[in-house]
């Protein structure tokens, strides 16, 4: 079990692991504040235009066919709002995850975070581009666009910023990939088969923790978004147990790949293939030919994606069941009984870390 003791022993265990948790919190605190400065000033720009008349609120399928520039700009720079939230959110997901990765020693994990990081910076470019879009616009018209100017200063602000964390994140994450490869050769050994099946389930474990946001976040706002208590039909509940059921499933398959079970692996990849569904109504709901929120449709396209690679790396986990893997990855006290007899029968070096344990 992770204790407070455990989790600060192995944060601040080397000079590398120190500087890429505080990096990562650094970096958490300043980009939440930007996000939220941009949010703020984009809500009030919006506010200074007429606002478009739709037919509903929901902000995921509302469209609007006025070719009055100024309502345009209203509806779009709402949605940016949506964006901003989105990308806070993903800021306070990528610090847990980047703690998670240390204290769990998973190499997947940090090199995959130092990817998402410079997709990041790629993000940050693409705001300056579309505030910039809309400040060009709005121009000609005899509205005020003084809190746009300022959002727009701040997302290039934002842009240095990403991009500098991004490049010294790639950095420590490549240190600490190197350390976490050496403690992983001092638990497992020089077995290569061991070592191929152990990555494969390094991954299916970052597939589940990424799920938590493109599964679970995305449909929680999705449902709000579509007041589940005024437009109920029937596949709405659908959508709800599914929803519900995300997170206790995600820690299921965790369990079913810690203890080899065959039958916990079925049932978890038979529900990734129901939230695929999920995702496909999703998509239904909110394609239009007059709606053009990408951003949202590539958010519920990449969780398709991501949740089909979940299933793929379950039953690759599967394949390596009952091959002698199961003692480097169970949990509780009396698995971690077994892993220490089976260290001494290896090595009699010190102690090391329990990889991705509880």
């Amino acid at each position: 079990m992770v204790t407070l003791q455990k989790i600060l022993t192995r944060i601040t265990e080397t000079r590398w692991s120190k500087l890429y948790v505080t990096m990562a919190f650094i970096q958490c605190v300043f980009i939440i504040a930007l996000q939220a400065s941009i949010c703020i000033q984009n809500t009030a720009q919006a506010n200074l235009l007429p606002q478009p008349i739709i037919q509903t609120s929901n902000v995921l399928i509302s469209t609007i066919n006025n070719d009055d520039l100024t309502q345009q700009a209203a509806h779009r720079l709402g949605r940016i709002k949506w964006e901003n939230i989105a990308f806070i959110g993903f800021q306070g997901w990528f610090f847990g995850m980047a703690v998670d990765a240390t204290i769990y020693q998973n190499t997947a994990e940090i090199l995959v975070l130092a990817v998402l990081n410079c997709l990041c910076a790629i993000m940050g470019a693409l705001q300056v581009i579309d505030c910039r879009k809309w400040l060009k616009l709005l121009s000609d018209t005899p509205h005020s666009t003084a809190p746009l100017l300022i959002a727009e200063k701040l997302e290039i602000t934002l842009s240095v910023f990403i991009l500098a964390f991004a490049s010294a994140m790639c950095y420590l994450s490549f240190q600490m990939s190197k350390q976490f490869g050496w403690n992983i050769y001092k638990k497992i050994g020089a077995d290569v088969r061991i070592q191929k099946m152990y990555k494969i389930f390094q991954f299916f474990v970052l597939a589940l923790k990424i799920d938590i946001y493109t599964e679970f976040v995305v449909s929680l706002f999705y449902l709000i978004q579509f007041n589940i208590f005024k437009e109920s039909r029937w596949d709405t509940w659908i959508q709800i147990v599914v929803a519900v059921a995300m997170l206790p499933m995600l820690y299921f398959a965790r369990t079913a790949g810690s203890t080899e079970s065959i039958g916990r692996m079925v049932t978890f990849i038979t529900f990734q293939g129901i939230v695929i569904v999920h995702f496909a109504l999703i998509l239904k709901q909110t394609l239009d030919p007059n709606n053009n929120w990408y951003t949202w449709i590539c958010f519920v396209s990449f969780g398709m994606a991501i949740c089909i690679t979940t299933m793929v790396l379950g039953s690759l986990c599967m394949k390596n069941f009952d091959q002698g893997l199961q003692p480097y990855v169970q949990r509780g006290s009396a698995d971690k009984k077994k892993l220490n007899d089976l260290e001494l029968n290896k090595t009699n070096t010190n102690e090391t870390w329990k990889i991705d344990d509880n």
